[in-house]
């Protein structure tokens, strides 16, 4: 499961992206002078949202709010971060709006991901798409809470206190020939065709059906580590 990703792309080169789609490209004060960096679950990152105006990039925390708060052991359930089962009352019930309304279908733009490698502690291996900008097919919420971990005045970690948040989780599927002898259980779904991406944006059942992989000659393994 796809819990890491990074972003090397300038906002400049993002405006681009969003320029092939025939779209207007916004941004917010927290996007509008972008630095690359590392994305991990529960953290924040920048996220390409339909917009009456054009596509924003806006900055949210990665992932939606699980079923209970804790889990049975009573310690604080992890947010979900990979949406994997659509046919689950959970997604096709409980949060269905946000699976299918087009306002809250989003692109998370990636430079590269990782996934875990079975058996090797925290040891990731690396993989990016070879000529492509590309995105993964995101979903995203507004919400407010207090179960996530924000940052507190006087404190040097974060803590966990309420907070209004835009949250997004993106579709996962099961792996390809490439990623599939490394982590056999999922990839995350990848969008790099502008007719899926733009499939995508327009909501409803039919863009569930991008919910496949990547072909593995369009993808490539960067590192073990």
């Amino acid at each position: 499961m796809c819990n890491l990703y990074y972003l090397g792309h300038s906002r400049d080169e993002i405006a681009q992206f969003v320029a092939t789609l025939g779209q207007e490209f916004l941004t917010t004060s927290e996007t509008d002078n972008l630095a690359p960096g590392y994305i991990g679950a529960d953290s924040d990152g920048p996220v390409l949202r339909a917009t009456s105006a054009g596509l924003e990039l806006a900055s949210m925390r990665w992932g939606f709010p699980p079923t209970s708060p804790k889990n049975k052991a009573g310690k604080w359930a992890k947010p979900i971060t990979n949406i994997r089962n659509l046919e689950s009352r959970w997604w096709q019930d409980v949060n269905r709006q946000w699976l299918l309304e087009p306002e809250h279908c989003c692109l998370v733009p990636f430079s590269r991901f990782a996934e875990p490698v079975p058996g090797k502690g925290r040891e990731n291996a690396w993989f990016d798409c070879k000529d492509a900008f590309a995105c993964f097919a995101g979903i995203w919420r507004p919400w407010s809470g207090n179960t996530r971990l924000v940052a507190v005045d006087g404190k040097s970690r974060r803590q966990r206190a309420h907070g209004d948040h835009d949250l997004f989780a993106f579709l996962t599927t099961e792996p390809n020939a490439l990623i599939g002898p490394i982590h056999p259980k999922a990839m995350p779904v990848i969008l790099t065709e502008q007719d899926e991406i733009l499939e995508w944006l327009s909501g409803g059942m039919e863009s569930l059906s991008l919910q496949r992989p990547l072909e593995e000659s369009e993808m490539r393994l960067l590192e073990r580590g």
